[in-house]
């Protein structure tokens, strides 16, 4: 099976010391690493090939270049700015979101995001991590993601990774618990959640990953300063953006049916929502729309398919119970197992044992 394989191949070498994880150094677990793991090679020829020029060196030039500068009086885009929320699919960050579709002539289609991180934690004042969102000056890593054309013309989604102080990084942790904390590098520190993983150096800088849709069954305000209700309309902004560089069938099915149509007619999402052929398991479909569903709409997206889980209950078993590598990212993960935080693990185990052959 394909997933077995790819979270199989996942698996690498030890790097422990007297039971603590030795900084920078790679551990044993597979978190995040169904792709395949990058090394600081991998990523220093990742930006060579897809920013030649160094025209993103650093944060600055990435906003300057991709237009996140002309606005008002000095030019024709719009920023767009999602901030105050807990990611809770995936890495469990609090996060600032800014994008820009840009206007200008000779950019005009391309589409740009950047994210900042917000560290999370047991020595936080604020019992609910939330102290330093969402001020960028603040963040724990920037992470940035860009439509346009690479070296061959081509537009593609391309990754970029800077320091809080804007200096370009080759890596990031992308886990808030410090005990698994570790490094993954440029590009497949990204495939994991976005997909791709492919060889980059054959073929022009892509690795096959892109946007993921912005859903808010994953945000949570708890404590925030803000609401979905005051994000709402621009979340829907984030998710025309995502539209418009060229997705996964996943990725559109996934938005039509949480804004009822291929355009968005909606001016809301529909949390609610659910999918006709998951009618009969509404219980199991919540667990994959908050668990699985963040990472699984770039790859193996079959996940996302009842028949799936019906055809294939004894190899998923296997890879949950026994195996322990799904959930796949390390928050996501956790919560999963924490059966004090939900009732997702019966959820899947009652589905299961009923689907079982």
């Amino acid at each position: 099976m394909k997933m077995k394989m790819n979270f199989r191949a996942a698996l690498i070498s030890v790097a422990l010391v007297a039971g603590s994880i030795v900084p920078g150094a790679v551990y044993s677990g597979d978190l995040l690493k169904a792709n395949g793991v990058s090394t600081i090679n991998d990523a220093i020829d990742y930006y060579l090939t897809i920013d030649p020029n160094n025209d993103r060196y650093n944060q600055a030039d990435f906003r300057e270049f991709n237009g996140f500068n002309a606005t008002g009086s000095n030019g024709p885009n719009e920023v767009v700015v999602v901030a105050g929320h807990k990611n809770v699919s995936d890495l469990g960050f609090w996060r600032r979101i800014e994008m820009v579709i840009d206007k200008r002539s000779g950019k005009a289609g391309n589409v740009a995001m950047t994210t900042y991180n917000f560290e999370v934690g047991p020595n936080d004042p604020n019992p609910n991590g939330l102290t330093k969102c969402c001020d960028p000056a603040n963040a724990k890593s920037i992470v940035n993601m860009e439509y346009s054309p690479g070296p061959n013309g081509d537009r593609f989604t391309k990754f970029y990774i800077y320091k809080a102080d804007g200096s370009r990084d080759y890596s990031t942790v992308f886990d808030p618990n410090p005990a698994t904390a570790e490094e993954l590098y440029l590009p497949n520190g990204c495939a994991a959640c976005h997909g791709g993983g492919k060889n980059f150096r054959t073929r022009g800088g892509k690795t096959g990953g892109g946007f993921l849709a912005f859903d808010f069954n994953v945000f949570d305000y708890t404590g925030s300063n803000t609401t979905r209700a005051a994000n709402e309309a621009n979340v829907k902004k984030l998710n025309q953006g995502v539209l418009m560089t060229r997705p996964n069938d996943a990725v559109k099915w996934l938005l039509s049916g949480l804004y009822g149509g291929n355009k968005l007619p909606r001016a809301t999402q529909n949390a609610n929502w659910l999918p006709s052929d998951w009618a009969t398991e509404p219980a199991l479909w919540r667990v994959v729309v908050t668990d699985c569903q963040g990472c699984h709409t770039q790859s193996e997206i079959e996940v996302r398919n009842l028949d799936y889980w019906k055809d294939s209950a004894r190899s998923i078993r296997e890879l949950i119970f026994k195996e322990k590598t799904m959930p796949n990212a390390p928050y996501s993960n956790s919560i999963f197992w924490d059966t004090t935080h939900n009732n997702h693990l019966q959820t899947v185990n009652d589905a299961l044992t009923r689907f079982g052959h």
